[in-house]
């Protein structure tokens, strides 16, 4: 029976029979490991649109400094009947008024154009926690991936072992003179499929790896191996905490920023409808400087054509479209609520039903199997059919539980962006 050591591995199968295939590169690579907390801080810090993003807060910040700058002063010199005919030929009788002007901004414009300038800002600043927003979800989902990938490579290795292990027992047999020669030749199809499979498996690892450093703007795929298995509780959460949640999401903080961005555009317009007054004064000198005066003068536009009716309409209309849109956002967010919530449902009660149910019977066929095996009542390959069937229902349990995971980052991203209950779920036995 020493050949059939497989058999008498304890429960679950699979965990022995990782530690027996997977070569030591990909269990103990780097004694450091990566948490979905490390994960969440490195893309916060270093994704690299989000970097690009802080530029445009800094620039709204200078804008915001420029709004509050009052018109330059005008110095206007102008030069009078010279290189003429006649008497003003040549510069004898040639003039200079030079003459300083100020423009004075009615309908309190600087503030209102400072308003608009900080109601910009505001808005830059809210659409950049939402661009941080999505990019920690995508972080999320990646690092779901990636250790749903490890545990898919773990799984793997079982169907494996058991290969090698099937066909090591089908040689015996033919060299005992009790089985054919097809015996091996099956075992070693068997083989070839399951090392394809790990082979497959290994590489979407690899591929998941890679997406989730890029996350953070590394390019290699050489991260640290993730920590924490999937920890399904056993009770869902309460749906209503995750509703006082959505009502604060970045999306709806946004479209508040518009809003004001709109209301502070809208008076901006209304004061510009008001004529700005230029006052200036200066000194006239008559031939060549032998005289002088003073010259002063106002300047005001006559606003009974262009009252800026156009645009001040179109800001009207840009603040009532803002408006309109809350709504929509509102509607949007809960429609992926709702959709979200009952695929956690579902998800959940998949991982109970198989769980409490599927996995125990199915652990209690193998261990029945392997005991009549033991006694002489079965041939080896019903024993392998059992492992066989219990690896394929512990793979169905990993993914069933990757569902459920995936489902409640996507409600935390529409209700809590920090994702505490997915860490949770996620966090190392």
């Amino acid at each position: 029976m020493s050949t059939f050591h497989l058999l008498h591995w304890p429960r679950p199968l699979w965990a022995v029979a990782v530690l027996a295939a997977i070569p030591v590169g990909h269990t103990q690579e780097s004694p450091s490991t990566l948490s979905l907390s490390d994960a969440l801080y490195r893309a916060s810090e270093h994704n690299p649109s989000l970097n690009a993003a802080r530029f445009a807060e800094r620039a709204a910040e200078a804008l915001t400094e420029q709004a509050t700058m009052r018109p330059n002063p005008t110095l206007d010199v102008s030069l009078e009947n010279f290189g003429g005919s006649g008497v003003l030929r040549g510069v004898e009788e040639f003039e200079t008024t030079v003459k300083a002007s100020q423009r004075f901004e009615r309908g309190d414009k600087r503030n209102k154009r400072l308003a608009v300038a900080r109601r910009d800002r505001d808005f830059v600043t809210a659409n950049l926690e939402v661009q941080r927003h999505e990019v920690l979800s995508a972080t999320t989902l990646a690092y779901i991936e990636t250790l749903a990938s490890q545990q898919r490579l773990l799984l793997a290795a079982g169907p494996r072992v058991l290969a090698l292990e099937t066909l090591a027992a089908a040689e015996a047999r033919v060299e005992a003179g009790v089985a054919s020669l097809a015996e091996p030749a099956r075992a070693r199809a068997a083989l070839a499929s399951s090392q394809l499979e790990y082979a497959q498996a290994e590489s979407a690892l690899a591929r998941a790896r890679t997406k989730l450093a890029s996350q953070w703007g590394e390019r290699s795929a050489d991260v640290p191996t993730l920590s924490g298995t999937v920890q399904v509780p056993d009770a869902l959460p309460v749906e209503s905490r995750f509703l006082i949640g959505l009502r604060e999401h970045p999306e709806l903080s946004l479209q508040q920023a518009i809003i004001a961005s709109r209301r502070s555009d809208l008076e901006l317009e209304r004061a510009q409808a008001s004529s700005d007054i230029t006052i200036g004064a200066g000194v006239h000198f008559l031939r060549n400087g032998s005289d002088a005066g003073f010259v002063a003068g106002l300047s005001v536009p006559l606003s009974f054509r262009n009252r800026n009716q156009g645009n001040i309409r179109a800001a009207r209309e840009h603040l009532n479209g803002a408006e309109q849109s809350v709504a929509a956002v509102e509607n949007r967010l809960h429609a992926q609520f709702t959709a979200t919530w009952q695929d956690l449902i579902a998800a959940h009660t998949a991982v109970l039903s198989l769980r409490r149910d599927a996995l125990p019977a199915t652990q209690e066929a193998y261990e029945f199997v392997r005991r009549a095996y033991a006694e002489g009542q079965l041939p080896l390959i019903d024993v392998l059919d059992a492992q066989r069937a219990l690896i394929s229902l512990q793979r169905e349990l990993l993914e069933v539980e990757i569902a459920y995971v995936i489902s409640l980052a996507h409600l935390e991203s529409l209700t809590a962006p920090d994702f505490p209950l997915t860490t949770a779920t996620l966090t190392s036995r």
